[in-house]
């Protein structure tokens, strides 16, 4: 879809993918939501579209691309907000799926990107193998598929219990950012490298980028007093 799209407008601006298990989460946990497709489908997603064009009648512009995709096969469903409310609605679908997954459990977040073209073979191969790996946890990846970038997380499910993040999420983690990495793509995708991803960064980059950036920092910092120990290893 996201493909078909690109080929045929430049109005979408927004491209969120979202499993039917993270809808599923969200209409359980969070108040006043209600999925707005009749039936179940695996994979959902949002879109926004924008013109500046004053002239551009956008809806009608959606309405005829929604169709032929439609006619094509590419989509089961699709369904227009007919407001600013209801646009709203539809957003807290996609923007509450961290609260719903804190609400349902323990989950183990990733911030990752993979390149756009081997995004839905990453999602399904890597949910696969990780769950393979730790029988009874849940794996999906959602967010903005657009960019190649996503949110791929790993529920505990069974595996629930006070010390799992312990006992498995180094484990887990290390997996799926082999796995990314094996993709070509980066296990930090826009929230940075930050303090808990050091170590799997040093682990995982090669030596030469560690060094440029270790060089450049010592040439902005001499004295190694900004933010000590927080953005290279």
């Amino acid at each position: 879809m996201l493909r078909f799209l690109e080929a045929r407008t430049s109005s979408i601006e927004g491209f969120e993918l979202v499993p039917q298990d993270c809808l599923q989460l969200v209409l359980r946990h969070v108040p006043g939501t209600r999925s707005p497709l009749s039936g179940e489908h695996k994979w959902n997603v949002l879109m926004e579209a924008t013109t500046s064009d004053v002239g551009t009648d956008i809806v009608a512009e959606l309405e005829a691309l929604l169709g032929a995709a439609l006619q094509q096969g590419i989509i089961a469903d699709a369904v227009l907000a007919a407001n600013e409310a209801q646009a709203e609605a539809f957003w807290k679908l996609r923007e509450a799926i961290s609260e719903a997954e804190r609400a349902e459990g323990q989950t183990l977040a990733h911030d990752i990107s993979v390149p756009v073209a081997d995004m839905p073979r990453f999602i399904v191969e890597a949910a696969a193998a990780v769950e393979k790996a730790f029988p009874g946890v849940l794996a999906t990846g959602f967010g903005h598929l657009g960019d190649g970038n996503i949110h791929f997380h790993v529920r505990a499910g069974s595996h629930a219990a006070p010390d799992w993040y312990e006992r498995e999420g180094d484990k887990i983690t290390r997996m799926v950012d082999d796995l990314v990495t094996a993709a070509t793509g980066s296990i930090s995708a826009e929230h940075g490298i930050g303090q808990l991803k050091l170590r799997e960064f040093e682990r995982l980059a090669p030596p030469g980028r560690i060094h440029a950036l270790k060089a450049i920092k010592h040439a902005l910092d001499p004295l190694g007093i900004m933010n000590p120990g927080k953005l290279v290893p």
